[in-house]
């Protein structure tokens, strides 16, 4: 069970944006949508069960997320999906080194990837790369969705970013993306557990206080 905040509010400049119980309430549904389509999608690809274990919605600046998945100095892929067209709302997936390798070997056995050989990027080929690219794709795009079809809006995500890196530095690159939208966000997120291939993973909606505004307005709800 979920532990619900009362009345959240985040600053955004000079302007004090509130969260009422019922905003909080749909956000947390859109985000259980969300990322279950997300991984039906991934269970789809990879032939196995997956159970979502734990959902949330938090209210925290960007610096926070590595206290919530082992820290800034835990080594993560990181794949960053920048909705086409409105750079104020991404989808951010962040998985552990060993997580992404399982997934990739279970895909593409017969480009086995070994974990202890890969410090960074460059150790990985461009077929593995790409398919860890598609994998992010996918999941974002199905995330996005859901979100599209209760809001009746379209929602596209653009080509992932993929990084492999701190969790610090990948954090410190989505702030210089997306600091002129609002230096806080509201991130619902789902961690998941896949039968025999210890997945941790965590999904993340990034949208900034305008697009929260229109994202409330198109669910209608005040």
């Amino acid at each position: 069970m979920v532990k619900k905040k009362k009345i959240e509010s985040i600053i955004n400049g000079s302007e004090e944006f509130k969260l009422t119980p019922m905003q909080l309430d749909s956000l947390m549904e859109l985000g259980n949508i969300g990322s279950g389509h997300a991984i039906t999608a991934l269970s789809q690809l990879l032939n196995r069960g997956i159970h979502m274990s734990l959902t949330s919605v938090d209210l925290i600046p960007f610096w926070k997320l590595p206290e919530k998945f082992g820290g800034r100095e835990t080594e993560v892929f990181g794949i960053l999906s920048f909705v086409k067209e409105d750079q104020e709302l991404s989808i951010l997936q962040i998985y552990e080194k060993d997580s992404i390798i399982n997934v990739v070997n279970s895909i593409s056995p017969e480009h086995t990837l070994i974990s202890k050989e890969v410090s960074s990027l460059s150790d990985i080929n461009d077929f593995i790369l790409s398919t860890i690219n598609e994998v992010g794709n996918i999941l974002a795009g199905h995330y996005a969705n859901a979100l599209a079809d209760l809001m009746n809006i379209k929602l596209i995500p653009g080509v992932p970013d993929v990084a492999f890196d701190a969790l610090g530095s990948i954090m410190q690159y989505i702030v210089a993306r997306t600091a002129e939208s609002s230096d806080l966000v509201l991130m619902v997120n789902t961690k998941m557990d896949i039968e025999e291939l210890d997945i941790n993973g965590m999904i993340v909606f990034l949208p900034a206080i305008n697009t929260l505004k229109r994202l409330f307005k198109a669910i209608n709800v005040e």
